[in-house]
This record gives C-alpha cells, structure tokens and sequence, in this order.
C-alpha cells in the first residue's frame, strides 16, 4: 500500500515540538516496518531564511518528503503590509490552494491508495469539493476554533474564519480519526458531528530503549516539562507551583523545555521569585531530538499541567523512559493515564493542589518507581508506533474494500 500523508508540520529544523509532525513521522515509519510505503506531502510557510519555494528528499526508498513551502507575492505583501491575521489568513488560504493544485497528479505520479491529513489548518479543504483520486481520511486533532477561542487572548475573524473552515472540512469529511474517545465528544459539541463517526486509533510513539536512569541519591531529584511554554499547556499554572514545591523541597530541580517567545515566562517567573527559587529552574528552550531524549532519560518526575489535551502525547513519550507523570483529567490524557497506577492527576487549574502531587511523588521513591514501571508498560501493550500502524492499516483497508 502506498499512503500520502498531507501536513501542515512535519520534523525539520524548526519544528521540533509539534504533536502533529511527531504523528506523522511515526505514522510514516510504522508503516514503512510494516512494509508500506510514504509520500509526505509538507505544506508549510516559507521560512524567512529560504529562497527556494519546494524540497524533496527521501529518507529511504519507501519514505518521500515533499515540502511545498509557501509564501505571499511581495504585490501582495506590501498591500497588506504589517497586519498579521490578514497575512496569516492569506498564508493559510494559499497552503490550501496549493494542496488542491499538487493533490491528484502526485496520487498519480506515486500511486497513493489513500491519503490521511490532518484538519488543523484544513489544508485539504477544498479538495473536498472536487474528485479526488484517492479516499481521504482525515484525522482530528485539537480543533483550530479551540485554539483561538478558549486558550489565547486575541481575537480575529479572519482567524475566526479558519476555524469555520475546519469544521465545515470535518462535515463534509467521509472518514474521520481521532485519538481519544473523549476528544471525539468534545469535536461533536464544537461541530455537530457525532462522535461514532469518528474511528479511535491512538496514537504512537517510537518506544524507547529501557531506561539507563540510575539516581543518585546525593543530586537533587530533576522535574521535567516538555510542550511550548503557553496557557493551553498550563505553563503558568506550573510556574505557580514550583516556588511551593521548593520552600518545602529545597532539593529539586526543574527543567521546562519548549519555545517561549521572548523569553516571556521566563523573565516573569525570575522577576518574581528570588534567587534561590530561581536558580533551580531552568528554561532550556527548544532542544534538538538528541536533548530531548536525554532530558527525558535523565529526568525523574514528568508533569505538564495542560488545560486541554486532545490526547497528550508528552505524556506517552515520558512514561516510554519509565517515568512518572503528573497531568490534569482533560480532554484524552484520561485515556492514557490512570490515577495512581501509571500516573497522578492533580486538579485542573489548582498550582497548589499541582505541588502536592509533585511533592508526593518526590517523597516517595517507591511509588515513583512503581508508577513509572506501569507507565513504560502501558505504553508498550497500547501506544507504540507498530500498534498505531496496525490499527491505522486496518481501517484504511476496510475503507478501500468498500
């Protein structure tokens, strides 16, 4: 079978923690080891620091990547000048022209069977006015509308407009994915399309090497946090839990990783806190793949107390290294994660009730070690990237036997 896989983001040098490219790289190698073959087609904006406007490597000779990289003309560009959702809107309208352009002559040229995309940014949109040559399935994640309406403070309607758009994409959608069964009933209030619509496939990860992680009993015990530093993730809620965790723990560390633009939690969290809460936390930015798993292996504690998850994939990818993780019961992380035996759940929006959830694990090796031993465990018999390509295979073959 031949998959094309239409994305919005996939792993480059600038896109290192998005949930959606991890996805499709591990969708894409689960099913090249199942003997599949992939065409990535990438559809992105045009980095500030790039000329050319399309790359094509391969990774191997069953996994192509095409990048459509996609700017505005510079006509256009003055036009609008500085007015950031009109450019943004242009921008994301063009990516989808572009999608509906290339679409059909690369499921020829490749013989694709079947395309999955995703429908953030609905970047297959309009294909869904016109016959497209192969059946498409389009696989829901946290819904733009989502994004903008409940987690950021500004406003646009052109902004508002993508969103619309999305959940005019998902309706008329013939094949609809998503991850959790909780998500799916969250996208059916938002879209009015039911939630048995939606075929659950969870998703997977590249599982780990066990872990090498010896403690020393004499080092301060290390937190970590992986996701980009903004409201959606709980950021602040975390920032706000930290200085209680160490007034009563002086002997821990915190590292948060992920972007943070302008430094911005950063500055407030050290322009709040004294030096000695402060020199405690570090904030290591993005890091390289290489980093990450190395953060992850070396850390003894995972917690990210995000507001909304539409499943939560941080979490599966710490719990692959045997850790404990701590999370809020939102959206799909309650299918991933059950209290007190693979994980803890602390209250949403509650930073006290977050440290002493973070507290009792750092008081208690062995529940650490019980909690994190059950997590790698769950994440071997549920959320590799084979049980993805399993399941994903299975369901585009019942659709292409139709």
């Amino acid at each position: 079978m031949t998959v094309g896989l239409v994305t919005p983001y996939f792993p480059d040098r600038k896109t290192i923690d998005s949930g959606i490219a991890n996805h499709c790289l591990f969708l894409a190698e689960g099913l090249i080891s199942a003997g599949h073959k992939v065409i990535v087609i990438h559809i992105r904006p045009r980095y500030e620091d790039e000329n050319e406007e399309f790359d094509e490597y391969s990774i191997n000779e069953n996994l192509i990547v095409r990048t459509y990289k996609v700017t505005l003309t510079k006509l256009t560009s003055r036009l609008i000048r500085s007015k950031w959702a009109i450019i943004d809107f242009a921008v994301k309208l063009k990516c989808m022209l572009v999608a509906l352009k290339v679409l059909n002559k690369i499921i020829k040229t490749f013989g694709i069977d079947i395309i999955e995309t995703s429908s953030y940014f609905s970047l297959c949109y309009f294909s869904s006015f016109i016959k497209i040559k192969a059946p498409i399935v389009v696989r829901v994640s946290t819904l733009f509308s989502q994004m903008m309406n409940e987690h950021y403070p500004f406003k646009s309607r052109l902004m508002d407009m993508i969103g619309k758009m999305e959940i005019s994409f998902i309706k008329r959608s013939k094949y609809l994915v998503t991850h959790a069964k909780n998500h799916a009933k969250e996208v059916e209030l938002i879209t009015r399309v039911s939630s048995k619509s939606f075929k659950i496939i969870p998703h997977g990860i590249n599982l780990s090497s066990l872990n090498n992680h010896t403690p020393n009993p004499t080092s301060a015990l290390k937190i970590l946090y992986v996701g980009r530093l903004e409201y959606r993730k709980g950021t602040d809620i975390l920032l706000q839990a930290i200085p209680v965790v160490l007034k009563q723990n002086p002997g821990v560390q915190f590292e948060l990783i992920g972007n943070d633009p302008n430094k911005e939690y950063q500055n407030n969290f050290r322009e709040n806190n004294s030096h000695e809460i402060a020199d405690k936390v570090f904030f290591s930015g993005k890091v390289d793949n290489d980093k990450l798993r190395q953060a992850y292996n070396d850390c003894d504690i995972f917690v990210a107390p995000s507001r909304y998850e539409s499943f939560g994939l941080i979490f599966i990818e710490a719990m692959s290294y045997n850790k404990p993780v701590i999370a809020c019961n939102v959206g799909g992380v309650s299918e991933i994660i059950t209290h007190r035996q693979n994980g803890l759940f602390a209250r949403n929006e509650d930073p006290v009730d977050l440290a002493k959830k973070i507290l009792q694990l750092v008081n208690n090796e062995s529940l650490r070690l019980k909690i994190g031993n059950a997590a790698r465990q769950t994440v071997e018999e549920r959320f590799t990237k084979e049980m993805l390509a399993k399941n994903t295979v299975s369901y585009y073959n019942q659709i292409l036997a139709c």
